[in-house]
């Protein structure tokens, strides 16, 4: 397997595009927030950019441009919660060991013991004209991993190629598998490795599926994260972006109709239809598996009205 494009995906900006973002940006922020300074700020992030061909925001400048970036996500219903995103700023993380703590402390952070808290960890940003130092393979920090029997697969079918990856990297997998084994992080690094790290069980917080009047439900054994931490995803704040794993919180919609129910998924509403013993004009019998597109990116940059 070739993993080149996989550890150093393509990514392209220019000193002049870098330079229009970055401005518009610190204006948007000087703006909403009253900050003064403008002038003297942008003074010193033009010259900074002409020289490096990026800059560095301050801590305050990466919280308010990682808040802005998930108001500005059209398609997620969450961000009316923007003003209350945490982050974390992990931007000075480059070795791998270290990488794996800072997403255990995601995971506990906005788990919160099931009291889910957005949660966003920033790490280092792609250089001008190189690769990001660290950066998730894993579109989810919890994926469940699909294993191929004689053709019929056992787990979440849309996991299959991150699963072959894993092992190919040399992750065994659980002596027993199971439909819902958790998949380890994949991380890749700058020198162009990928490195496969196990996930403890403990760090990870499941929700059983039941229903109060149907317990049968409960027989089928499914059980889903509680918490959807969007993994593979670049945050770009003024012309500079981050490797930035995100979580908001789940719909239960998109669960139940999607990852469990969808033919290409678990595929549940065979064993659904039967449990409720529906007749066969029933119109659940009917319902197509809907596709859908993922917005692999976010921005704050965006200029006031």
């Amino acid at each position: 397997m070739n993993t080149a494009d996989v550890a150093n995906p393509s990514t392209s900006t220019t000193q002049n595009s870098v330079l229009d973002e970055a401005h518009a940006f610190l204006r948007l922020l000087h703006h909403e927030t009253g900050q003064a300074g403008f002038t003297r700020r942008w003074r010193d992030v033009r010259a900074e950019i002409t020289t490096t061909g990026t800059w560095r925001h301050t801590t305050r400048e990466l919280t308010y441009g990682a808040r802005v970036a998930w108001r500005n996500s059209a398609r997620c219903i969450g961000r009316l919660r923007w003003q209350s995103l945490q982050v974390h700023d992990n931007r000075h993380t480059t070795d791998v060991t270290a990488v794996q703590r800072a997403l255990v402390s995601h995971l506990h952070h906005a788990t919160n013991a099931g009291r889910i808290r957005s949660t966003i960890t920033i790490f280092p940003p792609v250089p001008a004209g190189g690769s990001a130092p660290i950066r998730i393979i894993n579109p989810q920090l919890v994926r469940y991993a699909a294993w191929t029997d004689r053709g019929h697969i056992l787990g979440d079918p849309a996991n299959l190629t991150l699963t072959r990856l894993a092992t190919t990297l040399g992750w065994p997998g659980p002596p027993d598998r199971e439909p819902f084994d958790i998949l380890p992080w994949i991380v890749a690094t700058d020198d162009g490795h990928l490195h496969a790290l196990p996930v403890d069980q403990t760090d990870i917080l499941e929700v059983p599926i039941q229903h109060p009047q149907h317990r049968w439900i409960a027989d089928l054994g499914l059980r889903w994260p509680a918490v959807p931490v969007i993994s593979n995803m670049l945050l770009s704040i003024g012309g500079v972006q981050y490797p930035a794993p995100f979580n908001g919180f789940f719909m239960g919609s998109e669960i139940a109709a999607r990852n469990l129910a969808d033919a290409d998924r678990y595929h549940q509403i065979p064993a659904v239809i039967d449990g409720l013993k529906l007749d066969e004009n029933d119109r659940l019998r009917h319902d197509k598996p809907c596709s859908c597109s993922t917005k692999r990116s976010f921005t704050a940059t965006s200029a006031p009205a």
